[in-house]
């Protein structure tokens, strides 16, 4: 029995720490990230007599009694109208933490309390993630009677059964998959399936209709870039996506991807000429926050930026050269054009003038003609006899 619960706390454990990895994430708070000096830079010091009081926010104490485990606490809490599902930075609530702390007794309170048994932290894992990543397969078979989902998929395309390290784990979320009628396939594939349908959407329609995630502020192509989505993220380009958007934490596209070790998603942002020097809130490039295998790759890929840039310049200046030798191919054309228009119409003048002048004379001879004749007959006239 002792060595199966040093096992169990050895899973636990390991558990914990694998989640303390995941959670250390660029959509993490950065004030937490910052070194103590800046945090209390530009801060007044203390000067009233009396001791300052400090207020937690109403989430924040609700949480820690959760944690704690003082359900009388936490009653009062509920009857004040606090949220049963509030979140702390990393999206836990208290239902994630009372399962990671493998409190029965809290798990079975906060589910009586309408606490939302699928809800997704900012990695995606829901509580049954995390049941089934520690190996409490008494608090995953709680879970599963009371409607918990084995089919949604974290940040990772990881289900549950996934993270199940217990044969009789996976089993029970195995069967439970057969019972629900999951597709896991399916499941794993569905996010992706939805972004490529509204990235089509934005490229056919030539508008981006994208929301930001409220809580970090990625958008679509750091979604695309982080989780590896690469027909998504070409599509996204395509369309026109700003390739150096930042989140809030001043993270771009290419951080989130060097960050995760996405290798072709780095590739895809890098041949696109995006910016691979931009520095987050905190003053890192990607290649301070990426994955240590992909240091060199990034390396390369800006290498083979600088060489396609210096083409794309060169290209520009051709087409360039040729644009302008063809417009002033077209002024000269223009300008003799213009001339021949403005000589014409001279011409046609001149024509019609000598045609005036012409036709006048000949009116003037024939009424000179007319005259001499009647002066003749008016002479024959006079000279006939009585």
């Amino acid at each position: 029995m002792a060595e199966l619960e040093h096992l169990g706390g050895k899973r636990a454990e390991s558990a914990r720490m694998r989640r303390a990895e995941q959670l250390r994430r660029w959509r993490g708070s950065l004030t937490e990230q910052e070194p103590a000096e800046r945090r209390g830079a530009g801060r007044q010091p203390q000067t009233r007599r009396r001791s300052p009081r400090v207020r937690f926010e109403d989430g924040a104490v609700f949480l820690a009694a959760c944690s704690s485990g003082d359900t009388d606490e936490v009653k009062k809490l509920l009857a004040r109208g606090a949220d049963i599902n509030t979140v702390n930075v990393d999206g836990l609530t208290a239902l994630h933490q009372a399962c990671i702390d493998e409190n029965l007794d809290m798990v079975k309170f906060l589910v009586e309390n309408r606490a939302n048994i699928n809800q997704q932290d900012n990695e995606g894992w829901t509580p049954l993630h995390a049941a089934a990543s520690c190996g409490y397969l008494n608090i995953a078979e709680y879970f599963i009677n009371h409607g918990a989902s084995v089919g949604i998929v974290n940040s990772e395309g990881e289900v549950p059964s996934d993270l199940a390290e217990e044969p009789a784990m996976k089993d029970l979320l195995l069967e439970q998959v057969k019972k629900q009628g999951v597709d896991l396939e399916q499941s794993r594939k569905e996010e992706e399936q939805q972004m490529l349908q509204d990235a089509r959407q934005w490229l056919n329609s030539g508008k981006i209709e994208d929301v930001r995630q409220a809580r970090s502020g990625a958008t679509a192509l750091h979604v695309a870039a982080a989780k590896g989505y690469s027909e998504v993220l070409r599509l996204l380009i395509q369309a026109g996506y700003e390739l150096n958007v930042q989140d809030h934490d001043g993270w771009t596209p290419l951080h989130a991807a060097a960050h995760w070790g996405v290798k072709e998603a780095c590739s895809i942002l890098a041949e696109a000429l995006c910016d691979m020097d931009v520095r987050n809130k905190l003053g890192q490039t990607p290649f301070d926050v990426a994955d240590e295998g992909l240091v060199e790759h990034l390396e390369m890929l800006q290498k083979k930026q600088k060489m396609l840039r210096s083409e794309k310049e060169t290209r520009n200046k051709l087409i360039e050269s040729d644009l302008n030798s063809k417009l002033q191919s077209g002024l000269f054309k223009n300008k003799e054009k213009m001339l021949y228009e403005e000589e014409t119409p001279k011409s046609q003048e001149m024509e019609e003038e000598n045609k005036e002048s012409s036709s006048s004379s000949s009116e003037e001879e024939e009424g000179e003609d007319e005259v001499s004749e009647s002066e003749t007959e008016k002479e024959a006239v006079l000279l006939q006899p009585f």
